[in-house]
């Protein structure tokens, strides 16, 4: 197989005829305020990783490629790249250019693809690439561990990304806050056990070890089926939230900032402390 590098993909703040991001932020939010939301497109780990192969670590979580070694990720994303092409979501331009190379001897050549995006992936792309502020989640369950991660533009426009266990992403334009906090909701209390608001009960950040942890926390822990984790990706670090739901309630753990040498409370929540917490979280900043 020739060796050959591909070029990364761009996040366009500018698209085609001079529109600029924020006019198809502004642009959208009326148009998804009139429709509603609607899903956008539906991608894989490695379709994501062939569009961009040379960017750093993404913040979103890529789990059938990990563990792979370079040459099983080589192989994937070519085949990847192949399923791009064949559902009309990417054209390769200079596609003559590249069966030529492919021909040649010279092992060492490198050829950067062309690729032109379709509207919708161009779309995708731009808004994962753009958002000042996403709301990262993950959800761990004995069947394993699924993501979302909501891209916060305006309160009118968000793009919500659900990951499988499998790799596979669901990216979709969400109207409203509240649609993206009931999609969080459902994934951290799947059995609705939220129920009924407890007292809070201060931790010690110097001391969360599960074994110095004191009772009733220790044991919702100990029998959590599922647990959450939500943190708040900015340039100012925001709150961490983790959940831990057993077959009878919910409990969350509040963390206000990173490394703060207090602020860190533990209590069980009903369904619409829960909700609200969420939303603080997805809240714009002051």
């Amino acid at each position: 197989m020739r060796k050959k590098e591909v070029g990364s993909v761009p996040q366009p703040q500018q698209f085609e005829g001079g529109v600029t991001l924020e006019d198809v932020r502004q642009g959208l939010g009326k148009t998804l305020a009139e429709e509603g939301s609607r899903p956008l497109l539906r991608l894989t780990d490695e379709e994501l990783a062939a569009l961009n192969p040379a960017a750093e670590r993404s913040i979103v979580a890529a789990p059938h490629l990990e563990g792979m070694s370079a040459q099983e990720r080589e192989w994937v994303l070519a085949t990847a790249l192949r399923s791009l092409v064949s559902r009309d979501l990417v054209d390769i331009a200079n596609a003559a250019v590249l069966d030529v190379a492919l021909e040649e001897k010279d092992d060492s050549a490198e050829v950067e693809l062309d690729m032109r995006l379709s509207p919708d992936l161009e779309l995708a792309l731009a808004l994962r690439g753009a958002a000042e502020r996403v709301l990262a989640v993950e959800r761990t369950t004995s069947a394993g561990t699924e993501y979302v991660y909501v891209y916060l533009h305006t309160p009118e426009l968000l793009l919500v990304e659900q990951v499988t266990g499998g790799g596979m992403h669901s990216l979709s334009l969400v109207a409203t806050v509240q649609e993206a906090v009931e999609t969080i909701r459902r994934l951290v209390d799947p059995q609705e056990v939220a129920g009924h608001d407890g007292r809070p009960q201060e931790l010690d950040p110097r001391a969360l070890e599960r074994d110095a942890i004191d009772p009733p926390l220790k044991h919702v822990i100990d029998n959590a089926l599922v647990v959450g984790q939500l943190v708040l990706l900015a340039e100012t670090p925001g709150p961490l939230v983790m959940t831990y739901a057993t077959a009878e309630e919910l409990w969350v753990v509040n963390v206000d900032a990173p490394d703060a040498p207090t602020g860190v409370t533990a209590r069980s929540v009903g369904r619409q402390t829960l909700v609200d917490r969420i939303a603080q979280m997805m809240a714009s900043p002051v």
